[in-house]
């Protein structure tokens, strides 16, 4: 393609969007504010995802050590949870380091005498890789028994709701930016659609005097790709602008300020291209088929 042709396309293009300004500002408004919705749920989603993260390496299980084992038994044994699937990390936590901790949370007075005689056990906190396999880890530590295991504390029934919670987030996610990036789609296409019926008689004129589908078709889909873009931009600057600032005044409710997000420029290196591409593609989609019909291909 010859850059003069090049040029040509991008300055109809242009000449299009700014003779149809209030369309083309309207559809630039319709497909921002599709965008931003999806962009908006993509971010509750990563953060929801980013929070279970957080739980899931914080939730682990303790695995209490048999008083009566020798320290060379006791290496074996933390070897072999070591080997098993799944197992991220293994710590050893001694039995007053584990009355010391139970002390900062409970308070002194809880506490108050079990110093004289430490009735904790020595223990191995082990996390996983992933709360999905919470119930596999468990079973297979539960087998190490005649190895040094004298017991297993974890809260099991906590580990499954939360892979729940999270499989539900994912698929929830997944369906709505589908749906919303169709409306999406729907929006750009007629959009576009209503710009080609109000210029068909010039592509009908072009088509007679012999210019290819392509050659009449391309300023039509950088117009689209161009509105699209636009489109994206938009809601992509808001996000990034307004996604520390919402985080902001969230972590000020002191109910809240527990809950962790995931950093700005973290989210923002995926939310940023996301919306440019899906705008770009949504331009593109649209007045591909909005064009296609003139031009009986």
């Amino acid at each position: 393609m010859k850059p003069r042709t090049i040029k040509y396309y991008i300055h109809e293009a242009i000449r299009s969007i700014i003779y149809n300004r209030f369309m083309s500002v309207a559809s630039i408004f319709a497909v921002a504010s599709s965008i931003f919705i999806v962009a908006v749920f993509y971010i509750i989603g990563a953060n929801v995802e980013y929070f279970m993260n957080q739980l899931e390496s914080q939730m682990g299980m303790a695995v209490r050590i048999d008083e009566n084992i020798s320290p060379a038994e006791q290496q074996r044994l933390e070897q072999r949870i070591r080997e098993i699937r799944n197992v991220a990390d293994i710590s050893f936590v001694c039995r007053d380091e584990a009355l010391e901790n139970m002390e900062r949370t409970l308070g002194e007075d809880a506490v108050r005498g079990l110093s004289i005689d430490n009735p904790l056990r020595d223990s191995f906190i082990v996390e996983l890789t992933d709360l999905a396999f919470h119930d596999e880890v468990e079973h297979a530590i539960t087998n190490l028994r005649p190895y040094g295991v004298a017991q297993i504390d974890s809260d099991a029934e906590f580990a499954r709701t939360l892979t729940t919670i999270s499989r539900i987030v994912h698929i929830i996610s997944a369906i709505l930016v589908i749906i919303l990036a169709g409306i999406s789609i729907i929006i750009i296409t007629n959009t576009i659609r209503i710009t080609v019926n109000a210029r068909k008689t010039e592509i009908n004129i072009m088509k007679y005097v012999g210019a290819t589908d392509w050659f009449i078709r391309w300023p039509f889909v950088l117009e689209g790709m161009l509105i699209g873009l636009l489109g994206g931009a938009v809601p992509a600057l808001i996000c990034s602008f307004g996604y520390g600032r919402v985080i902001g005044a969230i972590n000020e409710i002191p109910m809240l300020a527990w809950v962790s997000f995931m950093p700005e420029e973290h989210i923002m290196q995926y939310v940023f291209p996301f919306s440019l591409a899906l705008g770009v593609i949504i331009g593109l989609i649209g007045s591909v088929t909005s064009v296609k019909k003139h031009l009986k291909v």
